[in-house]
């Protein structure tokens, strides 16, 4: 059996293609001696990454104390998946019932999260509809990466990008304090956290933002850890929720 490969997804070259039209940049560009996605005409590098952000911290590490960096993240708000024979024939299309949203965001941050506040770094968190491409096999196979726990009848070729929604920049500290749901209590746990919208992303959120500094531990009462948010002060005087984390 062999699998079809590519170092670039269908995805991930769809987005690149569009924000270096959209920048005026120039694709896979050396910059310090690293490959960049895109460098914009101001000179700002662009990365997409569909993956694990951070298998980008070499790379951020070295580059934003001299440039400016934008990180586009696509959160999958809404996928089909795609099963095709081996000829490339569609079997069957259907709706998957995973999706994302904004809050899903901070599974990927815990990698990344030291240079989230860094004046030259901007996370773009954009929602997209794509389509994950299947291919149908005789028999039940298990992947190169040895990561099936038991073996499948089919395996993934890519996600094509269907279409584009809103993006959401996150240029500072209260960018991300107001995905704080507003009808939290002023001292709240992670149960709390999840119970007012967060769900099951509420504990990557808590451990995301106290190491940011966004949150603070007041102590425990019983076995459960209570925090505040330190920039609520701010955020109340915005007085709108969405002047942080701009949607662009």
């Amino acid at each position: 059996m062999t699998f079809e490969t590519c170092n670039e997804s269908s995805l991930h070259r769809a987005l690149k293609e569009e924000y270096a039209a959209r920048f005026g940049g120039t694709v896979e560009q050396v910059v310090d001696g690293k490959v960049c996605d895109i460098v914009a005409a101001d000179g700002t590098i662009l990365e997409i990454q569909t993956t694990s952000l951070a298998k980008l911290a070499p790379k951020i590490a070295a580059l934003l104390p001299r440039h400016r960096i934008r990180l586009v993240y696509p959160l999958v708000t809404l996928k089909y998946i795609e099963l095709r024979d081996s000829g490339g024939t569609l079997i069957s299309r259907r709706k998957s019932p995973k999706k994302q949203t904004i809050h899903s965001i901070f599974r990927e941050l815990t990698g990344i999260y030291p240079w989230l506040t860094h004046e030259h770094f901007l996370l773009e968190a954009l929602e997209v509809t794509v389509a994950e491409q299947r291919v149908r096999t005789l028999e039940p196979v298990q992947l190169p990466n040895k990561s099936r726990t038991f073996r499948r009848n089919w395996y993934k070729t890519g996600k094509c990008l269907l279409s584009r929604g809103d993006s959401r920049l996150f240029a500072g500290a209260a960018d991300y304090a107001a995905l704080l749901p507003q009808e939290l209590p002023e001292e709240f746990s992670v149960r709390d956290l999840a119970q007012a919208g967060v769900g099951k992303n509420a504990p990557l959120m808590r451990w995301v933002l106290e190491r940011m500094g966004v949150i603070v531990l007041l102590g425990k009462r019983g076995r459960a850890r209570y925090y505040r948010c330190a920039l609520r002060p701010i955020l109340r005087e915005n007085n709108n929720p969405a002047a942080c984390g701009r949607v662009c």
